[in-house]
């Protein structure tokens, strides 16, 4: 609470100054310690004090701000806290308490506040206080009361910001439009303000008016990337596919090191088979960023768009090369055993624990893809060691996904096509969603030339992972208007 600090620290000087007022010295020597920080000084002369007066709120409230200048919070808490149980409308120690509570996220920090506003109904440090414990606890409406009873000319604009985050938190973006239009309007000059509030229009479906808040963004020589690639995705939102496709391409021409906006780009080229067009500028990503595997991916899957599968599985096998959790690698993430370079213990960890539980399906799914991940090639005994592991996984669990992707794609590498259409097939039955699984298939029905519905499925595939682009896009724009307000809580406080 350090816009409250002050005048707790003053009153309680005061209360030092006015306390012993049958031994005027001890008082004296109280204030000048804490005053000049000889805080163990003041700690020593309280403590003899609190021996002879020990229900003095006073005293306790002093013992908290001596305890506090000795970094020792816990226990300054308690003393503020035994000052309240004597006396529980003193200020001081309300102010002191409420400090150290919101400053620690204690959940008395509420209580405090509102204690205090029971005795000054106008504080505005206690009302914004309160404001932001609301708004970390999602409850807006009473985030926007304490807000407004808490608002100075100085603070408005953050102050709005956390009140629209909260909103857009609760996934009501139409709601929080006006906030944010009223943080522009105060902060005229500021390109942030106007990006996020386009980003807040974007997320609640107004993309004509993204398009007209950008615009003095993008207008300018040098247009910010972030901003073109929300006008790019506006643009399309909108129908105006062309508009889009141009605005990408200024993004990837402003920052040419950011692979998101190439991928963005490769999404419109899939979505209105303009495949070759988005190879031609992946190609050039990748020659900046070798080591992308989402550009690979990307452009695996307009390969595949253009019945290239060779092309496109060969893109996918160097996307999983060059990060294992890639889309259409093995989708295991958060088994730090299964780091690259920390293989050796994945496996002897999993091989010890099937020994006590041979009956777990995962752990059959896991020796299986640490010992391809570590080279097992088609016709070695730790290949088909691999290819047991997860026959004996799907055997135990028939709809275990992860297992039924693996076993597809090493019946794909033994020349199983039908095999590994099954498996492809049982996965999508356990996930529709899954594309590993839908890539396999359609790269197994390709090599056993039954082609029939591998457009459809192709076309299935495009339409999943743009709808896997576009929700990552959505939590990208939450996640940036969440860092704004929590930016705008640090700068209030």
């Amino acid at each position: 609470m350090s816009q409250a600090s002050t005048p707790s620290i003053a009153l309680l000087f005061a209360a030092a100054l006015t306390l012993f007022a049958q031994n005027p010295d001890v008082g004296h020597l109280v204030a000048s310690d804490l005053a000049s920080g000889r805080y163990t000084e003041a700690k020593e002369l309280l403590d003899s004090a609190l021996k002879k007066s020990p229900r003095d709120a006073r005293l306790w409230t002093l013992n908290g701000l001596a305890l506090v200048r000795l970094g020792k919070q816990r226990d300054a808490l308690a003393s503020y806290k035994t000052a309240l149980q004597i006396s529980p409308d003193y200020l001081p120690a309300l102010e002191s308490a409420a400090e150290i509570e919101y400053e620690t996220g204690d959940a008395g920090a509420a209580e405090s506040l509102r204690h205090i506003l029971r005795i000054r109904p106008g504080d505005r440090t206690s009302h914004s206080m309160l404001a932001a414990i609301a708004f970390k606890q999602g409850e807006c409406e009473t985030a926007a009361k304490e807000f407004a009873q808490s608002e100075e000319s100085a603070s408005e604009a953050s102050q709005s910001e956390e009140l629209g985050a909260c909103l857009v938190r609760q996934k009501r973006a139409a709601d929080a439009v006006s906030v944010f239009q009223r943080i522009s309007q105060l902060q005229p000059e500021d390109e942030h303000a106007l990006y996020n509030l386009a980003v807040v229009q974007f997320l609640a479906g107004r993309y004509n008016e993204v398009i007209t808040t950008l615009g003095p963004i993008l207008t300018k020589p040098s247009p910010d990337a972030d901003a073109l690639e929300l006008a790019g995705e506006a643009y399309e939102a909108s129908a105006d596919t062309q508009h889009a496709m141009s605005a990408l391409l200024q993004a990837i021409n402003s920052n040419p090191d950011m692979s998101r906006y190439y991928v963005e780009f490769a999404n419109l080229c899939l979505a209105h088979g303009a495949s070759q067009s988005g190879i031609a500028v992946l190609n050039s990503g990748l020659r900046r960023l070798p080591n992308s595997a989402s550009l690979y991916l990307a452009r695996g899957l307009l390969f595949s768009e253009l019945a290239q599968y060779d092309k496109g599985e060969a893109d996918f096998n160097t996307a999983e090369v060059l990060d294992p959790n890639v889309e259409f690698g093995s989708a295991i993430r958060g088994l730090s055993e299964l780091q690259q370079n920390n293989l050796g213990d994945a496996e002897r960890i999993v091989r010890e624990r099937l020994r006590a539980h041979e009956k777990d399906a995962f752990l059959y799914y896991l020796l299986a893809e640490i010992l391809i991940k570590k080279g097992a090639a088609n016709g070695s005994p730790e290949f088909d060691e691999a290819l047991n592991s997860a026959k004996k996984s799907v055997d135990l669990q028939p709809n275990l996904a992860l297992a039924n992707d693996l076993l597809a794609r090493l019946y794909l590498e033994q020349g199983k096509t039908s095999e590994a259409i099954e498996q492809s097939r049982q996965a999508l039955r356990s996930n529709p969603k899954d594309t590993t699984a839908l890539y396999r298939l359609i790269l197994a029905l390709r090599k056993a030339n039954k082609t029939a519905e591998v457009p459809a499925l192709v076309k299935q595939l495009v339409a999943l992972r743009g709808q896997v682009q576009r929700d990552e896009g959505t939590e990208r724009k939450y996640t940036a208007v969440e860092q704004v307000a929590g930016q705008a809580s640090l700068s209030n406080r």
